[in-house]
């Protein structure tokens, strides 16, 4: 007879501690199907180096190239083949729109009565009704004690400071509106993306970008960020330019900051919190050049204003997923980019670290002139001040609505 768990975990346990502990306090996970953010991570490495076709085959496209939402889809059904005797899934609705939820739900119904299920959660607003065994994992003695604090009152000389910060941000030379889209529209082959597409991004800005799983969100952000080709020879502007114009990749990027919690993997490496800030300066993976005073400056007062002061020189990789969706966030500002671009980066944080998370947006949108786009599945009251764009699928493709 098959036996199900679920475990909760606290904001300050990483995926690494859930693997220790499950295999220590539940034997059958130590042969089991594992459902995370590091196994995807690791198959598309693995998909990239040997040249796999998997995916591509069955869905068109490399896992790589997938939406956050496409990936866990996908490969909730490559696990499902493997037909192993248990599968752990943590925080499997992660990024996932209300339809793809109701159907892992409706599989895990369909299979729990055949195989061993463990779920593993940051929050307590989905447990399957199947299982009735529940642990909790709340505290990690590694991490040491945290400031829970957040967005701290700061002191008279670090207020001076930020204004200083604030005022030579405003110096910089920056178009009113920031992009622009006129008509645009997405394909490849057969298939249809994004029809039409009419969208102005102003500097100050707040949007949120919503739409169902594979409506087309990480294509239109792609071509903001100027990697898609498809923006040529289109009604696209970017920071002043039309696409095409002869500005580089290059250009456009230093006058963007982007997180999103897949680029965690690029950054394996035993940096400090305040290394990684400070690496998006010059953009490095990491820290290989001396910042100046006034950027450490920066970075210090950063992870102050959001009570992150403790874990300055604590290893990234050390940190919850929490603190490192806050840091990598940081990093994307450190350079008070003109806009900052956050593909659904609360996603897989419980209740606490999500408001803390909309917290720092909101302080970002009330202290800086940076525009803000936000890709979330959170429910609109979260976040009062946004304007929202919203993405319908249609056979012609994705056409979008401004509410």
């Amino acid at each position: 007879m098959p036996s199900h768990l679920h475990l909760f975990i606290g904001k300050h346990i990483n995926e690494d501690r859930v693997y220790r502990y499950l295999k220590e306090v539940y034997p059958k996970t130590k042969k089991a199907s594992w459902f995370s953010k590091k196994a995807i991570e690791a198959l598309i490495l693995e998909e990239r180096i040997h040249d796999l076709k998997w995916f591509t085959d069955s869905y068109g496209q490399s896992l790589e190239r997938m939406s956050s939402g496409q990936q866990g889809m996908a490969f909730f059904k490559h696990i499902l083949s493997q037909q192993k005797e248990t599968i752990v899934l943590i925080n499997p609705m992660a990024h996932l729109d209300v339809t793809n939820r109701r159907s892992i739900e409706e599989e895990l119904d369909r299979i729990c009565g055949q195989i061993n299920l463990v779920v593993v959660t940051s929050n307590e607003q989905w447990i399957p009704k199947f299982i009735s065994q529940k642990s909790y994992l709340e505290y990690d003695s590694a991490l040491g004690v945290q400031n829970e604090l957040f967005l701290t009152e700061l002191t008279n000389s670090d207020q001076k400071l930020w204004r200083i910060f604030q005022k030579n941000d405003l110096k910089k030379k920056v178009p009113e509106i920031l992009v622009r889209l006129e008509n645009v529209e997405v394909s490849y082959g057969n298939k249809k993306v994004l029809h039409k597409i009419n969208w102005t991004i102003k500097s100050g800005d707040f949007w949120q970008l919503k739409g169902e799983n594979g409506s087309g969100k990480t294509t239109l952000l792609s071509l903001i960020t100027g990697d898609n080709p498809k923006g040529f020879g289109q009604d696209l502007w970017l920071f002043g330019h039309k696409k095409g114009s002869g500005e580089s990749v290059w250009e456009i990027k230093k006058q963007l900051g982007y997180y999103a919690p897949s680029m965690v993997q690029m950054f394996p490496g035993t940096h400090s919190a305040i290394e990684m800030i400070l690496g998006g300066v010059l953009d490095q993976v990491g820290l290989y050049s001396v910042p100046s005073e006034e950027m450490t400056q920066k970075a210090r007062l950063w992870l102050k204003l959001v009570g992150l002061s403790a874990i300055d020189k604590m290893p990234f990789h050390a940190l919850s997923e929490g603190q490192k969706g806050m840091v990598m966030t940081l990093r994307a500002m450190i350079k008070f980019p003109a806009l900052l671009i956050l593909d659904e980066p609360t996603s897989g944080l419980d209740s606490t670290q999500s408001k803390q998370y909309i917290q720092l947006v909101d302080t970002i949108a009330k202290q800086t002139n940076t525009a803000i786009v936000l890709v979330s599945h959170i429910e609109e009251h979260e976040f009062k001040k946004a304007k929202r764009i919203v993405l319908y699928k249609t056979p012609q493709g994705s056409v979008a609505k401004i509410i």
